[in-house]
């Protein structure tokens, strides 16, 4: 079962590309298999502090003693609120909100170089939620210049050494289909913007406004070299995984790896910013970077 790619060509902002142009499919570089597999990511029994001494673990934050101050702040709004992705496991979650020209609101984790690393977390998008003018997501990545080298690169693809990501983000409007999905930026990939890629799995991995979902996405760099592209990137939802994807050429340099996580919410607003009293909101909480896949709550 091949995973089908969609490559989308359009006009770019800060980071990545989305929206403006057409959606097409076709064969890719980078291809894989989705499953009904609970593995890695499907425990669903443990507390959050039980994650967090899971072996591997780099980071952890529930946002209950506030936002940690290993984040590093980038603008945007980011608020603090009362909120509970599951019962028993604290009062506060982080809100990113987007609205006029804050276009992103974002927090920034940087970590020692990892040839494999995994982020799980919870998210919830408002139920007025509206990227139906293009939107991003949580990304992982790397540079040797981390966290800044990986970003401005929209429409240029990575050489090698300079830098790759990997966003998890929203495929579609939210509430009208819209699923989650891959956006990625790397050596061997097709054309100039990121290339997308969805589960094919059945049902779908639909995003419903103002439900709460368990996501982990992750990487494995290939080994560095002109031609290895034995690279993987994999993403689960709700502890099923929607996504393990092979034949990535994420780099050609030993000296470039994975040092970054960026917790985001970017929208393009091709459509017309929205005022500050009615912003975009999505809700996170629960984040856990790790060298091997944690799970869920």
């Amino acid at each position: 079962m091949n995973q089908q790619i969609t490559l989308l060509l359009g006009s770019s902002l800060l980071l990545f590309a989305c929206g403006g142009g057409t959606t097409t499919t076709s064969n890719t570089p980078a291809s894989g298999s989705a499953s009904n597999s609970n593995n890695g990511s499907g425990n669903n029994t443990k507390t959050f502090s039980t994650l967090c001494a899971s072996p591997g673990v780099l980071f952890c934050d529930d946002f209950e003693q506030g936002i940690s101050s290993s984040w590093i702040r980038d603008g945007g709004d980011v608020q603090l609120v009362n909120g509970q992705a599951k019962a028993n496991e604290g009062n506060n979650v982080v809100e990113l909100r987007t609205y006029g020209t804050k276009n992103s609101s974002k927090l920034l984790y940087t970590f020692t170089n990892q040839n494999e690393v995994y982020v799980r977390y919870d998210v919830q998008y408002a139920k007025d939620y509206d990227n139906s003018g293009g939107s991003h997501g949580p990304v992982l990545g790397g540079s040797q210049t981390p966290p800044w080298g990986m970003m401005g690169k929209a429409g240029k693809p990575p050489t090698g050494d300079d830098y790759f990501v990997l966003n998890n983000e929203p495929l579609g409007t939210i509430g009208s289909g819209g699923e989650f999905s891959f956006y990625a930026y790397f050596v061997n990939m097709r054309g100039i913007w990121g290339n997308d890629f969805k589960s094919d799995l059945t049902p779908k991995p639909i995003i419903v406004p103002g439900q709460w979902y368990c996501v982990e996405f992750g990487l494995r760099l290939n080994t560095a070299g002109t031609n290895n592209k034995n690279g993987k990137a994999f993403f689960w939802v709700d502890g099923i995984e929607h996504g393990n994807f092979g034949n990535f050429q994420w780099r050609t340099s030993t000296n470039l790896m994975a040092n970054t996580f960026m917790l985001d919410s970017y929208n393009h607003f091709n459509k017309g910013s929205l005022p500050a009293s009615k912003p975009n909101r999505v809700h996170y909480d629960n984040i856990i970077v790790s060298t091997q896949p944690v799970g869920c709550l």
